[in-house]
């Protein structure tokens, strides 16, 4: 007796996470020892696993100068992510706040952190910030990096830098409206998993009296494994569905990452019990894609006539598109600009203090 093979797109997306699954009860067992998916410490292993590599991929130098943006493989993303934040620390400054307080929640080797710290340091703002993360070794890195900074920036620095190791499924340990600012920035959240990312939003808000910065990697962007480069990586598969990413690198390890993308309305749902949302856009639609590459034709590029023109036009395209639906999810990650709103159930120790 034969059987008609079924062709439809709904028979294939069930094989395909029939594969999924068997490819997850072997290849999790023998990248980590076991066959059970524990979100943060998979995302801890894959960071420490690559070291300084990790901020190699995405930060392009360990310079903490954003000055320095245009020689970093996402020098356009990480510009209108830093013009964000220096908005909302210059209106911190005018507020005369004596002591302002920033978390950065997964902060890497605190390529971030260190901006911060640094532009609070050249405005003469009294700054405390603490960088978190779940990879002990990009914390290590981050420590170090601090005080193995440029001399120059490291002498100018005058805000109070803390490193702290802290998974942010867990309840966060500081106080409602402890902090000023919140930035959670590019995949961090994207690692959570689905049943525990919108307690983890609801934390953020609540440890801030202020802005919370966050990006998410975009449903509509080029592939990636998030830890390294993609010229790194030998075979990559990628579940949204079940939230998991399973890839091998060029040193023939293997790894599973908690990683599952969400729409930009997606994205608001979750924000929205917790902060107003005072802005959602794409961050990133065309430069990376119209980027150089230096293994790559990345001389030629630019050789090329009207080539800092092309980039130019390229990005006033994307401020007209990229808060329109059609366009919002085609970045490479989704900006969100929230304002937490008041927990009434009690008042900040902060907010007490003040009175």
């Amino acid at each position: 007796m034969t059987h008609a093979y079924d062709t439809t797109s709904a028979a294939r997306s069930r094989r395909r996470r029939a594969t999924f699954r068997h490819v997850r009860k072997h290849w999790t067992a023998d990248a980590i020892g076991h066959g059970v998916m524990e979100p943060a410490i998979d995302a801890a292993r894959a960071y420490d696993h690559v070291g300084y590599d990790y901020g190699h991929y995405a930060d392009g130098d360990k310079s903490a100068d954003v000055a320095k943006f245009a020689s970093r493989r996402y020098e356009h993303g990480d510009a209108l992510v830093w013009k964000e934040l220096e908005a909302s620390l210059a209106r911190l400054h005018r507020l005369g706040i004596a002591q302002v307080r920033v978390l950065d929640a997964g902060c890497g080797p605190g390529t971030w952190t260190r901006r911060i710290a640094d532009y609070a340091s050249a405005i003469g703002m009294n700054l405390t910030i603490v960088g978190v993360d779940v990879s002990t070794t990009q914390l290590e890195i981050a420590r170090h990096q601090n005080v193995t900074d440029d001399c120059t920036a490291a002498q100018r620095r005058t805000a109070m830098i803390e490193f702290q190791e802290c998974d942010l499924s867990k309840t966060l340990p500081w106080t409602d409206r402890y902090f000023d600012l919140v930035l959670c920035n590019y995949t961090v959240l994207n690692h959570l998993s689905e049943s525990a990312l919108p307690a983890a939003i609801g934390e953020l808000c609540r440890v801030s009296s202020g802005d919370v910065i966050a990006t998410l990697r975009a449903i509509g962007s080029q592939p990636t494994v998030c830890i390294i480069g993609m010229e790194r990586v030998r075979a990559y598969r990628h579940d949204n569905d079940d939230g998991e990413l399973f890839f091998t690198l060029d040193d023939a390890s293997r790894h599973t990452l908690p990683f599952k993308m969400y729409t930009a309305e997606a994205l608001k749902s979750l924000f929205a019990p917790y902060a107003f949302i005072r802005d959602v856009r794409a961050i990133d639609i065309f430069a990376g894609r119209f980027s150089a590459d230096d293994n790559w034709t990345a001389e030629l590029l630019q050789e090329l006539p009207e080539r800092d023109l092309v980039l130019e036009q390229l990005a006033k395209l994307e401020e007209e598109l990229c808060r329109q639906p059609g366009w919002i999810d085609h970045g490479t990650h989704v900006l969100i600009v929230a304002w937490p709103k008041p927990f009434l159930a009690e008042k900040s120790v902060r907010h007490l203090k003040a009175l």
